[in-house]
């Protein structure tokens, strides 16, 4: 109630409580988080930075993104499941690689290049089929056996 207001809490004080929250279990790691990692990431630059990481020690490897501004838990992953979700379909569908990710103009280049296969792919399938089906559907012309033979 009185003095300046605190932008955030304090972090060590949020640290206790997860760890005391995590019981029996231990907090295999903390950290602040600064910047965007391969897990917590964000296109649009929305999600809070900067953040606490706790890493737990259960049997999926939780981890848990909480923003020191507001002490609320804005991310959490799991080594054992999010894991084939992360990079197999985020990873492979949106190409939300970490390198690619924070270097736009090699994220264009690569995604453009691989339109341009998948396009260049569907066109030679649509040749193919045309000249198949104008095969099936044109009358053939036998050749005219000579008198001699």
């Amino acid at each position: 109630m009185h003095g300046d207001p605190k932008p955030a809490y304090d972090v060590n004080r949020i640290f206790d409580i997860v760890a005391q929250a995590a019981q029996p279990v231990e907090v295999a790691e903390k950290k602040l988080l600064t910047e965007y990692d391969a897990y917590y990431l964000d296109r649009h630059h929305e999600h809070p930075l900067p953040v606490l990481v706790v890493k737990v020690n259960d049997g999926e490897h939780s981890q848990f993104y909480i923003d020191p501004r507001t002490a609320r838990v804005v991310g959490q992953h799991s080594d054992n499941s999010s894991f084939m979700t992360r990079w197999l379909y985020h990873g492979l569908h949106s190409m939300d690689f970490p390198w690619l990710y924070n270097h736009r103009p090699a994220w264009d280049i690569v995604v453009l290049t691989l339109m341009i296969g998948g396009l260049s792919l569907c066109i030679t399938s649509i040749i193919i089929g045309w000249q198949l089906l104008r095969r099936k559907f044109t009358p053939s012309q036998k050749p005219a056996i000579a008198a001699g033979d």
